[in-house]
């Protein structure tokens, strides 16, 4: 157990509840707070986008500014500054600079869909700020723990620009990838953005096939790099799944640096027995030993969303996720009008590509009976999913580690995956789920054939199914004990 003196500093580019694109939101904000109850000294740095803003407005929370800062990026003199707010027993620091952050989008451009052009500059200006932050704020951390590529560039300026400075002296660095698909690539000529020699951008440093990669800094220059599941630890050493780092990463793995710590569930907000959401919507919640209102919660959830006279026989197929190659929404497109033909019902909440986005809706069109979407991102109407549904539809072709399939456990909303990274590690075939091997359609269809079947015909043996999950302890206890040796094997080096 990592001792109480530890500081950590989790830095991250999102977190809940101030903001969330997709899972590495929950887990930066169900980690600090699972670490700030252990005892550890744990404070979270993230950017002030707009949408923080206005979610600390609404959360009625007291911001206190903290001081001013300026960096130089490419000559130019970029000023900023550090704001802090407590949110569940954790300090926030807050990097503010509007013209970088205060937009509609996080990462891209809501109406285009297309990435921001500045996002090298952006993230440069986050990296630097967060060591300024730590220095202005007077908070040494023993460990700095960035999270993507985002964060990639931190592990490299303080073993280099801040390698001789004394407040950083003895801190040590972990490196989290959630997906290494993921990486933050920009052309060669933006290399002098960052500030940093020449010498830096070489294939043992920050180059990746003639373009400066951030997610490789932060895996080279990090003490210690981690990934969210066993298995994905595993994958992202193969061409398959390596993204062309496969080599860094074996290197890593070699000499003890590479670890897989499952993500953890924070049950006090994801468990049907406390879960908020249900309360004050449907004024209803369930657990393990009264799963019969799960149903009532069905068929309130089809009615209020247009599903006439809702038959709670038939089977609710959810899916929150981002609408995007990896989720597998090429095969699920393939196999919906089969699907249908086996009198289920369908919903879906995400959104991505336009591609996928139209084709849901002309999906809608051809079956308004039985299909509800969502486009967009709305966390009340994703407890309302996991709760509602009966199956939840995971059909990856790669998942670093997942989080839905592991709320859907605590529900009782049983999952059909693919076995690949976290999900090969948290779903059990038969027993808490279904599992299919291949990425294909025909194999996808026939794991849901399975689970619709079981679920028609055969309702004590789906009950038993549903408790099976419901049993499964996935929370942040286990995955921050795990931290915690790595946090203890750092402190001793």
């Amino acid at each position: 157990m990592a001792k109480n003196k530890i500081k950590v500093l989790l830095v991250a580019s999102e977190a809940v509840p101030f903001a969330k694109v997709g899972g590495l939101a929950d887990v930066v904000g169900a980690q600090g707070k699972i670490m700030q109850e252990q005892g550890i000294d744990v404070r979270i740095v993230i950017p002030k986008y707009r949408v923080v803003g206005e979610n600390i407005e609404k959360l009625g929370l007291k911001v206190k500014h903290n001081f001013d800062f300026s960096i130089t990026i490419d000559t130019r003199e970029e000023k900023g500054c550090v704001e802090e707010v407590e949110y569940a027993g954790v300090t926030y620091y807050l990097i503010d600079r509007p013209e970088y952050f205060w937009r509609d989008g996080i990462y891209n451009d809501t109406q285009s869909k297309q990435d921001y052009p500045d996002n090298l500059r952006r993230f440069i200006f986050f990296s630097r700020a967060v060591i300024e932050c730590a220095k202005g704020v007077g908070f040494q951390p023993d460990i700095i723990h960035a999270h993507d590529w985002q964060t990639g560039l931190i592990p490299v300026y303080l073993r280099t620009d801040y390698k001789a400075d004394s407040f950083y002296r003895l801190t040590k660095c972990i490196f989290t990838i959630h997906n290494l698909a993921y990486q933050g690539i920009f052309p060669v000529e933006m290399f002098t953005l960052t500030g940093l020699d020449w010498k830096y951008f070489t294939i043992h440093g920050l180059e990746y096939y003639g373009h400066l990669n951030l997610m490789k800094g932060g895996i080279v220059y990090s003490d210690i790099t981690t990934t969210v599941s066993e298995t994905y630890a595993k994958e992202i050493q193969s061409p398959e799944f390596g993204n062309g780092l496969e080599g860094v990463m074996s290197d890593k793995a070699m000499y003890g640096n590479l670890f897989g710590i499952f993500n953890g569930v924070d049950y006090t907000e994801w468990h049907p027995s406390v879960d908020i959401y249900l309360k004050e919507h449907y004024a209803i919640n369930y657990d393990i030993d009264t799963l019969d209102k799960k149903q009532q919660i069905k068929l309130k959830y089809l009615t209020e969303n247009g599903i006439k006279k809702p038959d709670a026989s038939k089977p609710l197929i959810g899916i929150i996720s981002r609408l995007v190659d990896q989720k597998g929404w090429d095969i699920i497109l393939e196999i919906i009008d089969q699907l249908f033909k086996e009198d289920i019902y369908f919903t879906v909440l995400g959104t991505g590509k336009y591609e996928y986005e139209n084709r849901l809706k002309a999906v809608k069109n051809s079956y308004p009976d039985k299909m509800i979407i969502d486009i967009g991102f709305d966390i009340p109407k994703s407890h309302y999913i996991e709760a509602a549904a009966d199956i939840y539809l995971m059909p990856s072709r790669f998942e670093p580690c997942g989080l839905n399939q592991l709320y859907s456990l605590s529900y009782g909303t049983i999952p059909v995956v693919r076995n690949t990274g976290g999900l090969a590690d948290t779903v059990k075939d038969g027993k808490t789920g279904f599992v299919f091997k291949n990425y294909n359609p025909e194999e996808l269809m026939i794991a849901l054939k399975k689970a619709i079947d079981l679920f028609k015909s055969s309702p004590d043996k789906w009950r038993k199914l549903m408790e099976n999950a419901m049993k499964e302890d996935w929370s942040w206890k286990k995955a921050i004990q795990s931290y915690n040796g790595i946090y203890d094997k750092l402190m001793l080096k």
